[in-house]
């Protein structure tokens, strides 16, 4: 492998055999040149890791790691551990990306000399399909609250719809909190706002595969996923408040308390940062209050 690498492509994998074909048939076509793919298996218990094994000995662009069953927070840490290109990317195993999808934001990246690029994404799921974020311009942001908003944070704090300058990353010594979900919360707020700028890229998408059983999903009511999304939505207003950010309240609920009797939802009250909102029955609204205290 070239040591002039240009871009590493960090992968977590547990359990993906089902789609781990599509994800890294679609890395291997990418036109940006020099790339590596770090397929990082955390312990899976089906033909994953067999299969990230194939892909390496068929081609020299591709590297695999394996862990004890850890979590996706350290499956990242270990490819940013073991990355060598000039910047660096991250790839669920279930999704996938247009061909020229990197080269197109890192040629914005290096165009704007900027630490993070954003691309647009496309959510899919079995039968439809639907844009989560679709940038239409190609724009350069240099101003905090600017580059908060054009990431779309913090209602789509999404790792991997960017690319990252690893110099970057390394001066700002960013990692994954391990062993949370709603890891990539802490990891894009802090790229973005400490960022030199951001750079939007128009034209190109990063495909989102709504997998029913992926880790999240399968968590859902997990004690241990209420308690990350509480902890990761209370860490955002805290870092919002410190650096003087305007946050958008929609999906950063502090409280949420439920009315019943009987059974029946009477009253949901939610309460966000600086308002309170009552709704009858859980759906008609019928008071606000703000405090701006």
């Amino acid at each position: 492998m070239s040591d002039n690498i240009k871009l590493s492509i960090i992968v977590p994998v547990y359990n993906a055999e089902i789609y781990l074909d599509k994800c890294i048939a679609s890395l291997l076509s990418q036109t940006v040149e020099n790339f590596e793919i770090l397929l990082v298996n955390d312990g899976s218990t089906d033909s994953s890791l067999e299969i990230c094994n194939r892909y390496a000995s068929k081609d020299k662009r591709i590297r695999v790691f394996s862990q004890e069953n850890s979590g996706q927070s350290k499956a990242r840490n270990v490819g940013l551990d073991n990355a060598v290109g000039e910047f660096i990317t991250f790839v669920d195993s279930d999704d996938w990306v247009d061909s020229d999808y990197y080269e197109k934001l890192i040629r914005a990246a290096v165009l704007y000399n900027a630490d993070v690029a954003c691309g647009s994404i496309i959510r899919e799921r079995k039968n439809s399909r639907k844009f989560r974020i679709n940038y239409t311009d190609e724009r350069c942001f240099v101003f905090a609250q600017d580059k908060i908003d054009a990431a779309r944070v913090p209602n789509m704090c999404y790792v991997w719809n960017k690319v990252y300058r690893a110099s970057f990353l390394k001066d700002i010594n960013l990692r994954f909190i391990e062993g949370m979900f709603f890891e990539d919360v802490d990891f894009v707020t802090r790229a973005v706002y400490f960022s030199n700028k951001i750079v939007t890229v128009p034209g190109t998408f990063y495909h989102y595969f709504v997998n029913p059983n992926s880790t999240v999903k399968s968590m859902r009511k997990s004690d241990k996923k209420r308690f990350d999304s509480i902890v990761s939505k209370q860490y955002m207003l805290e870092f919002f408040r410190k650096y003087n950010l305007t946050s958008r309240p929609k999906n950063l609920v502090k409280k949420k308390n439920c009315i019943k009797f009987l059974g029946v939802t009477l009253m949901k009250i939610y309460e966000w940062e600086t308002t309170k909102k009552y709704y009858l029955f859980g759906l008609i609204p019928i008071c606000e209050k703000i405090s701006y205290a």
